[in-house]
Order: C-alpha cells, then structure tokens, then sequence
C-alpha cells in the first residue's frame, strides 16, 4: 500500500481494514506508520546481512571480484522490494529522521561494517596496500554503492543489472587503486 498509494496518502485505518483486522490490532504491533514502514524494510533483511557477513569474513582471492560480490549481494537483498517502495522508503528517511530515519542509516553502517571488515581481510592477505585508510575506503565504497542504488531506484528504465554492472565498473576503478601489485 505504501507503495501504490504513496507513504502519506495511506493510513493505520487503511492498512488495518486491508488486513482484515482492527485498528487496535495494527497499534498492538507497530506503535507508528514509521514503524510498519521499518519492519517492511527489515522483512528478508536479515538474509543480505548474512551472505555479506560471510563474504566479508571469507572473500573471493581477486579484491575486486571481493568487493563487488560484497556489494551485488546486497543490492539484490535490496532488490526484494520494487522501485516503488524504495522511493518511499528513501523520501521517509529523509522526512521522518526520528523514527524512521535512524534505523534505515543504522543498517547502512551495517552495510560498511561488513566492507571494514572485508577490506581488513584482504589488507590482512597483503592484497592491498597496507597504507590505505580502511575506514575512509569503506565509506567511499558505501557511498558509491548507495548512490549506484538511489539512481537505478530512480530510473523506471534501468535494470538492476546496468546497475550492477555499473558498480563493477566503480570498483575496478576504487578498488584497483588500493591493490597491491
């Protein structure tokens, strides 16, 4: 419904007579619209910080291929919810900082935890330079990731594998710069 219907223009009211219960029901388990909202994008969540982790933790050989599976893994965990919703749920961070915001921005640094730790991995290897600074690379990663992700969220005419391929292509670039020759 957020989707559809706009964030704003759906209501607890709406949501409840959807679901075929009351509204009570709805307030008994999300105390707020920004709450629901939150479970929505925490919903198949847990799966894409999983497989991150664990390449994190046991990358690929090649640094770039590290990376990028790193970040494709979690661009297709994003991919479970359509354009649509994340418009929504990109324009609710932004209006709703308080309660919805913080929690989106928390599972983003999630999201750069798990690069820290890749990187560290492949310093650890000597498959990069020993004299990069993993937490500044780490969140330039994260940022061209997410700004890879707003854009293809943006386009109704890109496909996530443009996208994809696009991002391969940044960190060929990125990464390159920290290997070790």
């Amino acid at each position: 419904m957020f989707a559809r219907q706009g964030y704003n223009e759906t209501s607890i009211e709406a949501i409840a007579h959807r679901a075929d219960v009351a509204v009570g029901t709805v307030y008994n388990y999300f105390q707020s619209k920004p709450v629901l909202l939150k479970h929505v994008l925490a919903s198949g969540r847990s799966e894409s910080l999983r497989v991150s982790a664990a390449l994190a933790k046991d990358p690929p050989q090649d640094p770039v291929e590290a990376i990028s599976q790193l970040l494709i893994a979690q661009m297709r965990g994003a991919n479970r919810h359509d354009k649509e919703l994340w418009r929504v749920i990109h324009a609710t961070a932004a209006l709703e900082p308080e309660e919805f915001g913080l929690d989106y921005f928390l599972v983003k640094e999630q999201f750069k935890d798990h690069i820290t730790i890749l990187l560290s991995t492949l310093c650890d290897r000597d498959q990069l330079r020993r004299d990069i600074d993993i937490d500044v690379t780490a969140k330039t990663i994260k940022y061209i990731a997410s700004e890879v992700f707003r854009r293809y969220v943006g386009d109704d005419h890109s496909s996530l594998e443009s996208a994809i391929s696009e991002l391969k292509t940044m960190m060929e670039f990125v990464v390159g710069l920290a290997v070790v020759d």
